[in-house]
């Protein structure tokens, strides 16, 4: 795909060129850019040859796309921080779910423990209080 890509950048540098040589004239003649706005008097530009005000537009043109992509890119990498703020703040409240989970498990078993050997005491003395009754 990499050498498919270069090919295709050598063939449409080749044809620009092409292009410029067999066009070589036209593009030598001079261009007057004119700007008139209501507000301030008409302005007019020195007469530069037609490649010139092509290589200027092309270059301004680059460097807006750059900005652009620049922009973005920027843009991308401060929604990844906070996504990775976010998820570091998520991951600290769920150890601290864990915990509590752990805790509050630990703290059941205790309890069921306790209250298994309360019932079993409870149940021998009601054993206890039958037998004696069932005695007398």
């Amino acid at each position: 795909m990499r050498y498919l890509k270069v090919f295709l950048l050598v063939l449409i540098f080749f044809l620009v060129m092409m292009f410029f040589v067999q066009n070589q004239s036209s593009f030598s003649d001079p261009v007057v850019l004119k700007l008139d706005l209501l507000l301030i008097p008409e302005m007019q530009s020195i007469p530069l040859p037609l490649y010139s005000v092509m290589l200027i537009c092309f270059a301004l043109g680059a460097f807006i796309v750059l900005l652009m992509l620049m922009w973005d890119r920027v843009t991308i990498s401060s929604r990844a921080m906070a996504a990775r703020r976010k998820a570091i703040t998520l991951e600290k409240k769920l150890n601290q779910v864990e915990t509590e989970l752990a805790n509050l498990s630990t703290k059941h078993n205790e309890t069921e423990t306790k209250l298994k050997s309360e019932l079993e005491e409870t149940e021998k003395k009601l054993n206890t209080v039958l037998r004696a009754s069932e005695n007398e």
